[in-house]
């Protein structure tokens, strides 16, 4: 039963934590001074979705992390209002039209990672009309596409033509959000079904009665029949990742402010608890919580800082005597400021990111222990929300 699961260590954020204004403003001031100095390399390229040696490749907008790329610069804009961030960030628009109209890497899960926090965060901040329209075509495609009515869930995006694409995934959480959006931009009813069918399938399929989740699942291409857990990036098929784990955390908040559907408060409830129960001592998330207890396995910072976003967007929904709110708040607080203090300094060398400690894919070997343009992106968010509370988030 949903609603259920105990948080292990409950003490650790059992009193209320406060993060002091001087911490937090610091660590802005040396997220943007970094960004500010990064401009000139990326005036007519992208960031490749994690560092090598702690330096990005260069690409082009074809990559799923290219719209938080785009979206740190609209943060740092609206964190500092300084002209040269909106300046980037609208240059690096114009290449999204193109994207869509070329069909580059758009038939795949992660659209609403490239449209959201570029092109709707555009629309959001200046009432760019041109970047509406585009996000609400770029939706149009996407629903037409990747979700599938037979299944009712967004298809997992590479090979989904065959039994490995007929999957779906936690990832798929953060990217729901756009079709809420675009269903009520535009008056579109089944954009919101489609993203609420997606929260229910994710609620019967995906997360364990522990609160623990799969990082896909697979169900079979001809009668849709659900069949098993699978990993992509996690340690096992039957363990849980952190950041599949941390998409949970964040995408279900984001769900109920748009459809206000009871079921996800009290499944973000547990995959919450489940989460802040396996942290080790310094919060920094292990790259999957098999390694709860570990003192070596390599840590991913980015589920930190994406958890953060996640409690603190819930918390603006829930009621004062809600006996996780006061978890969530503390929690968040606590983490952040160990991101800060741990994964935001300059660790004896030059990097690229605003955030090291990020284990990318370490089962494919990818950027283990480097910076990621995703871990950057809702760390400057997480930033973001503890200097203004009410801030009107891109997804």
């Amino acid at each position: 039963m949903r609603g259920n699961v105990l948080l292990e260590h409950a003490e650790r954020f059992a009193k209320p934590y406060e993060i002091s204004k001087k911490k937090i403003d610091a660590a802005v001031e040396k997220a943007l001074d970094k960004l500010e100095r990064s401009i000139p390399k990326w005036s007519d390229s992208f960031a490749k979705s994690c560092t090598v040696n702690f330096a990005y490749p260069r690409g082009t907008n074809s990559d799923w992390v290219c719209g938080m790329q785009t979206g740190t610069y609209w943060l740092a804009y609206e964190l500092s209002g300084n002209r040269r961030f909106r300046d980037i960030a609208e240059k690096q628009l114009r290449s999204y039209r193109d994207r869509l109209d070329l069909r580059i890497g758009v038939d795949d899960h992660d659209v609403g990672f490239v449209y959201s926090p570029s092109c709707v965060a555009a629309y959001k901040i200046t009432g760019d009309e041109k970047a509406r329209q585009l996000a609400l075509d770029a939706a149009e495609y996407y629903y037409n596409t990747s979700y599938s009515k037979e299944g009712g869930f967004i298809l997992r995006g590479w090979n989904w033509e065959n039994a490995e694409g007929c999957r779906t995934m936690m990832d798929t959480l953060m990217n729901t959000p756009f079709l809420f959006w675009a269903g009520k931009a535009a008056n579109k009813q089944e954009y919101i079904d489609a993203a609420i069918s997606q929260q229910r399938i994710t609620e019967q399929c995906l997360i364990r009665e522990d609160g623990s989740s799969f990082h896909h699942y697979q169900f079979d291409p001809k009668t849709y029949k659900p069949l098993h857990g699978v990993t992509w990036q996690g340690y096992s098929d039957d363990s849980c990742w952190s950041r599949g784990q941390a998409w949970g955390v964040y995408g279900f908040p984001i769900a109920y402010s748009y459809c206000k559907e009871e079921f996800l408060v009290n499944l973000h409830r547990d995959i919450t608890y489940y989460m802040l129960g396996k942290l080790p001592e310094d919060l920094i998330p292990h790259w999957d919580f098999e390694f709860a207890g570990s003192t070596d396995a390599p840590r991913d910072s980015s589920a930190g800082v994406v958890a953060v976003c996640g409690m603190h967007e819930m918390c603006r929904y829930l009621p004062e005597d809600a006996p996780q709110k006061h978890i969530f708040e503390s929690a968040a607080a606590q983490m952040l400021e160990a991101v800060i203090d741990h994964c935001a300094g300059e660790i004896g060398r030059e990097y690229e990111g605003l955030l090291c400690h990020v284990t990318h894919a370490l089962p494919q070997g990818l950027g283990i222990d480097e910076c990621a343009v995703y871990g950057d992106y809702f760390y400057l968010e997480a930033l973001m929300r503890f200097v203004n509370p009410s801030w009107n988030r891109y997804w």
